[in-house]
């Protein structure tokens, strides 16, 4: 492919312009500010009432909860179901736990006795214990999950732990499962009547007992969540279709490229000689609010540009392109046109791609724009009519698009060249006579 250079020797632009330095930092700011969202609402989580809004159910004396609950809520950061291994992802969950500050349960212990009661009051602060486990590529790994841990907890996403096969697909795939036990400690009291039989001087009596306690009892109820995420991990690797090479002709031309994408682009800039010439944005974003009170953020593929000059995109299926790009792996294609003008001279291109979680990747290439040079017939040995003009095609001769043949001339002069070897040849005839002669 002469106008491939894939991701490994793109050359990363050292110059970058003015305006590209003070841009926003994020092409997708609604990521950027859901980020700081749920990062701020993440200490809330972790023991509220009912920090998800989960279905409650009225407590009984076997269970004294009526919400027990446990999410693993969001990435940090997100868009739709992906995150990207490059911001050093951390994972957002909750625990919530709702219970009386006192319930009083009927209890009956034989159906000849009155009814007794139960009398639960003064519970403790509730707790949790667990862990959150996650399996990325060839690793797996544990967090330790407590009633006030860590809240986000950091995640090591790290591309060391990926195999060749994560890469069968467009992106790495991160499981998490959760598993915790919520309890609280109660107080009781309790007041039954068992109904027993006693013998006393050969007669026997029977009736209903009344009978006390009281002490501590621990309520536990078991909580479990479990999701699967899409991470993004490049790499991505641009395409040249026009022009394919390394120099084109000044004027105006429609520049075509490939962006062969692990990493899915928020923002694409096409830079030439310093200067912004086209934009897009391929994917619009949206924000609502997730059933924890989180920020969740969706996109859509739904191009525009800015500027005066606008390029069209549009997006592919995914592929697996081993020998055009530098890496073999899945990868969603997207294919760019835009407009563009060059005068002669050498001239930096720089194509810079932003995805929505702030990563960037810079690819450059040098071109060098010539002047056309217009086609004139050559004249010399072949007269007045150049080697390549074109003449009126006939019956006998070969189409008018071939070259013409060189016009006949005289045939050539071969005497001087006969002389020159026929004379040394006559002075040997004449020496061989003398000898023989005086044999």
């Amino acid at each position: 492919m002469g106008g491939f250079c894939p991701s490994g020797g793109m050359r990363t632009a050292i110059f970058v312009p003015l305006f590209l330095l003070c841009a926003s930092l994020s092409a997708a700011t609604e990521v950027e500010m859901a980020s700081d969202h749920n990062t701020a609402l993440a200490p809330s989580l972790l023991g509220a009432k009912n920090a998800c809004n989960a279905p409650s159910r009225a407590p009984t004396n076997d269970d004294i909860f009526s919400v027990a609950d446990a999410r693993i809520v969001s990435l940090i950061p997100q868009v739709g179901n992906a995150t990207a291994d490059l911001p050093n992802a951390s994972v957002v969950w909750s625990w919530s736990a709702d219970f009386p500050k006192e319930a009083r349960f009927p209890i009956l212990d034989d159906d000849r006795c009155p009814e007794g009661e139960i009398r639960y009051f003064a519970p403790s602060a509730p707790s949790l214990a667990g862990e959150l486990s996650y399996s990325y590529g060839n690793s797996n790994e544990t967090i330790a999950l407590s009633s006030d841990g860590k809240n986000p907890a950091p995640l090591g996403l790290g591309a060391g732990k990926l195999s060749e096969a994560d890469f069968l697909q467009p992106f790495a795939r991160l499981s998490l499962a959760l598993n915790a036990s919520i309890s609280v400690d109660y107080s009781f009291s309790k007041s039954s009547h068992s109904y027993g039989c006693t013998s006393i001087n050969g007669y026997v009596a029977c009736g209903c007992e009344r009978n006390y306690a009281q002490g501590i009892r621990t309520f536990a109820r078991n909580v479990s969540d479990a999701r699967n995420f899409s991470v993004e991990v490049g790499p991505n690797s641009l395409l040249w279709l026009n022009p394919p090479l390394s120099s084109r002709l000044s004027g105006a031309e429609n520049g075509k490229m490939v962006l062969f994408a692990r990493r899915l682009p928020a923002d694409i800039s096409l830079v030439f000689r310093g200067r912004e010439i086209a934009s897009v944005r391929p994917y619009s974003f949206s924000t609502m609010a997730g059933p924890c009170g989180q920020a969740v953020v969706e996109r859509v593929f739904s191009p525009s540009g800015r500027g005066s000059t606008e390029a069209s995109i549009r997006r592919g299926g995914p592929i697996f392109p081993s020998q055009l790009v530098e890496k073999d792996a899945s990868y969603i294609p997207f294919y760019l046109e835009f407009p563009w003008r060059a005068e002669a001279g050498k001239a930096n291109f720089t194509v810079i791609c932003e995805d929505a979680f702030q990563g960037r990747q810079n690819f450059s290439r040098e071109f060098y724009v010539r002047e056309p040079e217009p086609f004139s017939p050559s004249s010399g040995a072949t007269g007045g009519k150049g080697a390549m003009e074109k003449r009126e095609a006939s019956d006998h001769e070969t189409a008018a698009a071939y070259p013409a043949r060189a016009p006949q001339g005289a045939f050539p002069d071969f005497s001087i060249m006969a002389l020159a070897f026929a004379f040394p040849l006559a002075i040997g005839a004449a020496a061989l006579c003398r000898h023989l002669e005086w044999l």
